[in-house]
C-alpha cells in the first residue's frame, strides 16, 4: 500500500515496476528488471504477487547493506546481516497476508536463482551458486477454509429479496426501496445531480409509458449559471446484481461479468427462445450456434424439449489456461425469476444503454477485475457482451462492468435496513440487545457504509448452507456448484470436545453410549406409539415407517451406521411376494396396483443408498454418523464431477473443430469421437447428479434431528444433545466449510472411515486413500524419510495415516481438531517444512510398530552391503 499523503504511482497495477526507478533511483534498475521478469511468468493471484513484490522492494531492501543490488542480499545473508522478513511484513499486513506475501517472495528468489544466479556443471546441469535466505511460511494457528462468519439465516435472505424486489414479477417501478437507497448528494446545501444510481439523460430518450423507465427531475446548481433543471434515470444495474446474489449462490465477479447474450446466436424472449434478429454483431449460424450469454438454451435429453438455465461464463481458478469458449459452466435451472429480471435488466440496457459490439476483456482495467489481471489472461477471456455495465459512467466506460466494490455500498444499506426492520419487530438477543446486522465503532456509531456483520462474499456460502437445510436445493444446482471447483464439509456446532475430556472415563463411557445407541433406538421403536415415533425420529415416508413397525419386531431391524433398515437390510428382490420390502421398493411412489397396495421403485442411486430409502429411520444419536456420511458423499460427488469436466472439456473441444469445419466448409471427420465424449459427459453428471441428491437427502435427516433436539422441552432429558452457549450462538447448528483443498477433504473423511467401518468399506473403492498415502510420502521424502506408506496395504494406511495427522492436527490445534487438520493439510499442500513432523513421526512408528528410517541411513546401510559383496 502506498504510505499515506504518497500520491498512487501507479504501483497497484503496473506490471513492469517502473515506479521502483522512478520514484527511488536507476540504481534500482537490476531488481525491478528481476521483478518484470518474474511477473511476465505470472498469470494467477497477480495482484497479491505485485503488492508483495512492492512491499519487499519499500520496506524490506532498504534495510539491507547494498540492498538496491540482488547480489547484495545474497552476500548479507550469508553474513548474517539480514533482518526478519516475517517481522518486517507484520508491521504492515495481516497474519495471514503476511504468510502469503512472504511465499510469494520466496517463489521470486527462488525464480532469480535459477535465472541469474546457477551456472552448469559438467553435466549440463544448473547448479544454485547461492542459497535463497528466506524460507517457506507457515500457516500455524491460522484457518484455510474460507468459511470464518456464521451465514446469514434463510428467513433474513428472504426478507432482503423483499425489500430490494417486493413484486417478484413486476417492473423495475416498483423498486422503491432501491430507487431511494442512495439520495442525492449535496454540495453546500445544493443538489448535485449526482445520486448513486440515478444519471442524468436527455429527456427525449425518457418512455413514460415504460413500466420499467423510472425517471425524475432534479434542479441542481451549475457553478455560475445558477440553479439548472435536470432529468434523471434510474439505473437498475446495481440492484439487480444483488438480487441475483441473493437468488443464486455466485461470487459477486461472476455476476459482475455474466454475458447478456446479444451477441449470442439465440435469443431469449419472454420464456421462449428465437434467432437473434437484434443485433448486427451477432456470431454463430443455426447449425452452429454461439452462446455465451447468462440465458442457456439446452435441449432436455430426456425429453427433447428446449429448457433454459443459467451460464456462469467465469469460474475463478477453473478457467486458468481455457480459450474463451471454454470458460465457465452451465446450471441447468430454469429459475423462473431470476430470469425473468435478467431479461428485463437485458432489455433495459438494449434501450438505455445500447452497445456497438462486446468488450475486449484487453480494455478492462484493475478496477473492472477488482485486481490485476496478465494480458494473457485478458486476451484468454476474449469478448463479453456484459450484462451488468453502467449507464451513467462516461462513453468509454458504459459497456464495461460494474466495479469490483459497486455493491458493497448497496448491500450495507439494505441489512442496515433489515436491522431497523427487525429492531421494530421488537425480535432481540437474549439479554434485550438490538441484533446486528452492520457494524459498529467502539462508541456505538456506525463504523462506515460498507462493513457489516455479513460480508456480501459470504452470501454464497450462506445460500448453500440454506437451501440445504430447508431441503430447497435444485439438484441440477447442487452438483453444479460443486463444479464450481467448491468442496463441503459439514461441521455440527453440537457438543464440542475439550481436552478435559479426553479421560480414560469418558472415553469408556463414550464407547458403552457407542455400544449401547442402536439398542437405545431399537427399544424406543418397540414400545412407543406411532405419534411418538413421529416425533421424536426422522424417516422419508410416514406410511412406509407403519407399515415396517406393524408387528413391532425388532428381529427384522437391521443396525446401520447411521440408523436403522426396518426390512432388514433385504437388498434381493423377492418375486414370490409383492409385499416384501427392501431395496427394490424403497424409493419413489410409482403407481397404486389395487387392493390398497402401491408400486414402488427401487433405491435410487442403487442398493443400500439408506438416506434415499423410505424402510430408513435414524435419530439423533446418529448424528455424527450422518455427518461423516454425507463428506463421503460430498467426495464421491467431487470425483465424479471433476470425471464430468474433464469429458465436457473434450466434447467441447471436438464442438469447437465442428463449428470450425462447418465454417470453412469442410468435412467434419471426428463425429464418432464426439458421440463418445457426449455420452461419456452425460454417464457422470448424471451420476454427479444422484450423488447430488444423496447429499440433499442426508442433509434432510439430519436437518429434521436438528429441529427435533430443538424442540424438545425441559422435561425430556433422554440422551440429549448438549448445545455450547445459548440458543442465540447455535442457531445454525449445521453449516458448511466451504474450500479448495482436496486434501483437507481428504484427511476428514478418511478420519471418519476409521470410526465408522461402513464408511471405510466406501472409501476404499475410491482413489482417497492413496491420494492421502502420497500426500504423506512426499512429505516424508520431502524431510528425508522413506516412504513408509508405500510398504503398506491399504488398511494400514489408512490406520497408520490417522495416527499421523491426529498427532500433528493436536500439536497445531490441541483443542479443535478440524482446525489443526486444515493447518496441516495447507501446510502439505504448499509444501511447506512442518515442525509438527516429528509427532507425527512418532505416532506413524507406534501403529506401525516399526522405525521410520531416514534415506541417508538406508542409503548408507545400502552403500556398505555393496562395499562388502565387491570386497567378497
Amino acid at each position: 500500500m502506498p504510505a499515506k499523503g504518497i500520491k498512487n504511482n501507479g504501483r497497484a497495477s503496473d506490471l513492469t515496476l517502473g515506479w521502483l526507478t522512478k520514484d527511488h533511483g536507476e540504481k534500482w534498475e537490476d531488481w525491478r528488471t528481476l521483478m518484470a521478469g518474474w511477473m511476465k511468468d505470472q498469470h494467477q493471484g497477480v495482484t497479491q504477487k505485485l503488492s508483495g513484490l512492492a512491499l519487499f522492494a519499500m520496506h524490506y531492501l532498504p534495510k539491507v547493506p547494498i540492498g538496491h543490488q540482488p547480489a547484495g542480499l545474497f552476500q548479507a545473508a550469508r553474513q548474517g546481516a539480514i533482518p526478519c522478513l516475517a517481522g518486517i511484513l507484520g508491521e504492515i499486513q495481516s497474519e495471514r497476508m503476511v504468510v502469503k506475501i512472504q511465499n510469494y517472495i520466496v517463489n521470486f528468489i527462488d525464480w532469480v536463482i535459477e535465472h541469474h544466479f546457477s551456472e552448469p556443471n559438467d553435466q549440463g546441469r544448473m547448479i544454485p551458486m547461492v542459497d535463497n535466505p528466506f524460507k517457506r511460511a507457515s500457516h500455524k494457528g491460522i484457518s484455510l477454509t474460507e468459511t470464518v462468519r456464521n451465514p446469514l439465516p434463510y428467513a433474513y435472505i428472504k426478507e432482503l429479496r423483499e425489500i430490494l424486489c417486493p413484486q417478484p414479477f413486476g417492473d423495475f417501478n416498483d423498486w422503491a426501496w432501491a430507487h431511494q437507497a442512495f439520495p442525492q448528494a449535496m454540495i453546500n446545501g445544493k443538489g448535485s445531480g449526482k445520486g448513486g444510481d440515478w444519471f442524468k439523460i436527455d429527456p427525449a430518450r425518457i418512455d413514460t409509458a415504460d413500466p420499467d423507465c423510472v425517471w425524475r427531475t432534479r434542479t441542481v446548481t451549475r457553478d455560475w449559471r445558477g440553479p439548472v433543471k435536470i432529468h434523471q434515470i434510474w439505473s437498475p444495474v446495481r440492484s439487480v446484481a444483488l438480487l441475483i446474489k441473493l437468488h443464486l449462490p455466485l461470487r459477486t465477479y461472476q455476476v459482475r461479468f455474466l454475458d447478456s447474450g446479444e451477441a449470442d446466436t439465440w435469443r431469449y424472449e419472454k420464456g421462449q427462445w428465437v434467432l437473434n434478429q437484434q443485433h448486427s454483431f451477432k456470431s454463430g449460424s443455426e447449425k452452429n450456434p454461439w452462446n455465451r450469454g447468462v440465458f442457456c438454451r439446452i435441449r432436455s435429453p430426456d425429453i427433447g424439449e428446449i429448457m433454459t438455465g443459467l451460464y456462469v461464463n467465469t469460474n475463478k481458478t477453473a478457467d486458468q489456461k481455457k480459450e474463451e469458449r471454454e470458460r465457465g459452466y452451465t446450471i441447468p435451472w430454469q429459475h423462473a425469476e431470476v430470469l425473468y429480471w435478467l431479461e428485463k435488466l437485458r432489455n433495459w440496457q438494449e434501450k438505455y444503454n445500447p452497445i456497438d459490439s462486446p468488450t475486449p476483456c484487453t480494455n478492462l482495467e484493475a478496477k473492472h477485475f477488482g485486481n490485476t489481471k496478465s494480458e494473457q489472461q485478458k486476451c484468454e477471456m476474449g469478448d463479453i457482451c456484459f450484462l451488468f455495465r453502467f449507464a451513467g459512467a462516461n462513453v468509454q466506460e458504459r459497456g464495461k462492468p460494474i466495479g469490483a466494490h459497486a455493491l458493497e455500498k448497496l448491500w450495507f444499506r439494505l441489512l442496515s435496513t433489515l436491522e431497523d426492520r427487525v429492531a421494530a419487530r421488537g425480535q432481540t438477543l437474549s439479554d434485550g440487545s438490538r441484533l446486528r446486522f452492520v457494524m459498529l465503532n467502539p462508541d456505538g456509531h456506525i463504523s462506515n457504509q460498507t462493513a457489516t456483520e455479513f460480508p456480501l462474499h459470504s452470501l454464497r456460502v450462506s445460500l448453500l448452507t440454506c437451501y440445504a437445510m430447508e431441503g430447497q436445493v435444485p439438484i441440477p444446482v447442487l452438483s453444479k456448484l460443486i463444479a464450481g471447483h467448491s468442496r463441503l464439509l459439514m461441521t455440527l456446532y453440537y457438543i464440542k470436545p475439550t481436552p478435559a475430556m479426553m479421560t480414560q472415563a469418558l472415553d469408556a463411557a463414550t464407547e458403552k453410549v457407542d455400544a449401547a445407541q442402536s439398542e437405545s433406538l431399537r427399544t424406543f421403536l418397540r414400545d412407543a406409539d406411532m405419534r411418538q415415533i413421529t416425533c421424536k425420529v426422522a424417516y422419508r415416508e410416514e406410511s412406509s415407517l407403519q407399515a415396517a413397525l406393524a408387528n413391532r419386531n425388532p428381529v427384522g431391524w437391521e443396525h446401520r451406521h447411521i440408523g436403522l433398515c426396518l426390512v432388514g437390510g433385504n437388498s434381493a428382490k423377492s418375486d414370490e411376494t409383492g409385499n416384501v420390502g427392501g431395496c427394490w421398493n424403497g424409493g419413489e411412489y410409482i403407481r397404486p396396483l389395487g387392493n390398497d397396495l402401491q408400486q414402488y421403485g427401487p433405491v435410487p442411486n442403487g442398493p443400500e443408498n439408506c438416506v434415499r430409502c423410505r424402510w430408513f429411520v435414524t435419530d439423533a444419536s446418529y448424528l455424527d454418523a450422518l455427518r461423516a456420511h454425507f463428506n463421503t458423499i460430498s467426495y464421491k460427488a467431487s470425483l465424479a464431477v471433476n470425471l464430468a469436466i474433464e469429458h465436457e472439456q473434450a466434447r467441447d473441444d471436438l464442438l469447437d473443430a465442428r463449428y470450425l469445419a462447418t465454417e470453412q466448409g469442410l468435412p467434419f471427420l471426428q463425429q464418432h469421437e464426439l458421440q463418445e465424449a457426449e455420452r461419456r459427459y452425460e454417464k457422470q453428471i448424471v451420476l454427479a447428479d444422484q450423488y447430488a441428491k444423496d447429499l440433499v437427502a442426508c442433509f434432510q435427516l439430519i436437518g429434521r434431528l436438528i429441529a427435533i433436539e430443538e424442540g424438545r422441552t425441559e422435561s425430556d432429558n433422554a440422551t440429549k444433545l448438549v448445545a455450547v452457549g445459548s440458543m442465540q450462538d447455535i442457531h445454525q447448528p449445521i453449516s458448511f466449510i466451504e474450500t479448495r483443498s482436496e486434501l483437507l477433504q481428504l484427511v476428514q473423511i478418511c478420519e471418519d472411515a476409521e470410526i465408522y467401518p461402513d464408511l471405510a468399506d466406501d472409501l476404499r473403492k475410491t482413489p482417497a486413500i492413496e491420494k492421502r498415502s502420497r500426500a504423506l510420502n512426499n512429505l516424508l521424502m520431502r524431510n528425508g524419510y522413506s516412504p513408509v506408506f508405500m510398504q503398506m496395504d491399504e488398511c494400514m494406511q489408512l490406520i497408520a495415516g490417522n495416527a499421523m495427522l491426529r498427532a500433528m492436527a493436536r500439536q497445531a490445534s490441541p483443542n479443535d481438531q478440524l482446525e489443526g487438520f486444515s493447518y496441516v493439510a495447507g501446510a502439505l499442500e504448499a509444501g511447506q517444512h512442518l515442525k509438527l513432523l516429528p509427532d507425527g513421526i512418532k505416532a506413524l512408528e507406534e501403529v506401525y510398530q516399526g522405525p521410520v528410517i531416514k534415506l541417508s541411513d538406508l542409503i548408507a546401510t545400502s552403500a556398505k552391503a555393496i562395499l562388502k559383496f565387491s570386497h567378497d
